[in-house]
């Protein structure tokens, strides 16, 4: 014997034939009300028809939420309603992905306008641009800081125009690389410093909270004469815009690259 699922009375089965749940048509009705009052399961994602396109666009949107970290091909595949396994068919690893993430991620920036033609205002626009990506996509700074980064036709065209506008007919192979070296060590170390601190500015209402009285004490002006002009209680401290502080930069180092090959500040 079987208790009815509604009120756990006896419930005697048939010998043949579909064995019952309940053990009237009381019961029975009381079962059905109770399934219609229920809350509807949430729906499932619906299925997108898959492309590496839709795959890429995809796991940039998750990685800007998240991070590379929280990047995973399973997370990707619930997010586009679709088995893991179904992502494969478009990418063999995850490092193909961040391949087709990059080139989408790069493929933002335009050609700088025809205008730019002289060295210096063509660095400043490719350095703002760039600047501007990582501000819009952080994980992508990671991506590209390594000595091998994802190669793809994006990141061929951006390396031939930054090439382009610091080469000189004058400029040797190792010069010439020296240079965009130093250039892009000075974009991204201040992509870097905002990135973690995930602030537009220096000197904002964080940086401004009283210093501890211990960190203040080793500001001494004495001792540390320049740490203390930068950085000692002596007024409010700089407001300096990451955007003009990017290219003031830029200025400065195409200024030391014109000094060493003794010609003229562009």
């Amino acid at each position: 014997m079987t208790a009815c699922a509604i009120c756990g009375g006896v419930l005697r089965q048939p010998d043949r034939g579909r064995r019952r749940q309940y053990c009237s048509r009381s019961c029975q009705a009381r079962a059905y009300r109770a399934r219609r009052r229920a809350p509807a399961a949430p729906p499932r994602p619906r299925p997108q028809r898959l492309s590496k396109l839709v795959i890429a666009h995809a796991a940039v949107a998750l990685a800007d939420r998240a991070g590379t970290d929280g990047l995973t091909m399973r997370r990707l595949a619930g997010e586009l309603g679709v088995a893991t396994a179904a992502l494969y068919r478009y990418f063999d690893d995850r490092a193909q992905l961040l391949v087709a993430m990059t080139d989408l991620v790069l493929a933002e920036t335009p050609p700088p306008p025809p205008h730019l033609v002289d060295r210096r205002s063509r660095i400043r626009y490719e350095a703002q641009q760039e600047w501007q990506i990582y501000r819009r996509h952080p994980w992508i700074l990671t991506v590209l800081a390594r000595i091998r980064p994802p190669l793809g036709l994006s990141l061929f065209d951006t390396l031939e125009r930054t090439l382009s506008a610091l080469d000189a007919p004058d400029m040797s192979r190792t010069q010439l690389i020296s240079t965009y070296l130093s250039y892009s060590a000075l974009v991204q170390g201040l992509a870097l410093v905002w990135t973690a601190e995930r602030s537009d500015r220096i000197g904002g209402p964080e940086a401004a909270a009283e210093v501890p009285a211990e960190v203040a004490a080793l500001v001494d002006p004495v001792a540390r004469p320049a740490l203390y002009k930068a950085f000692g209680p002596t007024g409010p401290p700089p407001d300096l815009d990451f955007d003009e502080l990017l290219t003031d930069a830029v200025d400065m180092l195409l200024d030391g690259v014109a000094v060493r090959r003794a010609g003229p500040t562009e």
